[in-house]
């Protein structure tokens, strides 16, 4: 009667075992045919604008604008380093050409502006930094410091009185990596199939005169 038993149980482990085996094994085939998927998931290096927009706000023109910036491991790499990477967000108005060929005849006059970011990590504390400005936010992640550099709320671009009242007008924006940034060891290995090469698409905008 003992002998049946331990020749009963001894089986049973036995199919147990095998039955991990093809399960483990499952595992692992379903996981390797999962590899490509999120390859998928991984946003590809550049910069996206998804919206932008300019409107009155009190006696200026503002833009705001949602942009999605991924760096490349390179760019990555040299942050990591210690380098600090340098972004600069520009704006033109663009139409009606004609009205603007005659207001920048002023000097005081100009129609596009820049404002410029600073991305740098501190390995010590393990925090991102970003500038703008006098304005410094700390960030624990990479993907936080991006998100936010990324939304840009109220930019003072114009004056109200420069746009005519009922004139249309039409501008662009513009999100990019600023190379003359970098040290010059590195833009000396920069060209724009490179992986130093980051930049949106120019993203129109328009708005309607509001000024009186």
């Amino acid at each position: 009667m003992t002998g049946s038993i331990t020749h009963f149980s001894a089986s049973k482990a036995v199919e147990a075992g095998a039955s991990r085996r093809r399960v483990l094994a499952w595992l692992f085939s379903l996981g390797c045919l999962l590899l490509p998927v999120r390859s998928l998931w991984a946003a590809d290096p550049g910069i996206t604008i998804a919206a932008a927009s300019l409107q009155l706000q009190d006696d200026r023109y503002v833009v705001s604008a949602q942009c999605s910036v991924t760096l490349t491991q390179t760019l990555e790499d040299v942050l990591h380093k210690g380098v600090p990477l340098y972004f600069i967000a520009e704006f033109e108005l663009v139409k009606p050409r004609w009205y603007w060929a005659y207001r920048q005849m002023a000097s005081w006059f100009d129609s596009s502006v820049r404002q410029e970011f600073r991305l740098s990590y501190h390995a010590l504390t393990r925090k991102y930094r970003l500038a703008r400005g006098p304005l410094q936010q700390n960030f624990s992640s990479l993907g936080q410091a991006l998100a936010a550099m990324g939304a840009i709320r109220n930019w003072s671009v114009l004056e109200a009185g420069l746009l005519t009242k009922g004139r249309q007008y039409e501008g662009r924006l513009r999100l990019a990596l600023n190379v003359e940034q970098l040290p010059k060891p590195l833009q000396v290995n920069f060209s724009p199939a490179s992986e130093w090469e980051l930049s949106s698409d120019w993203k129109s905008v328009s708005v309607i005169g509001n000024a009186d």
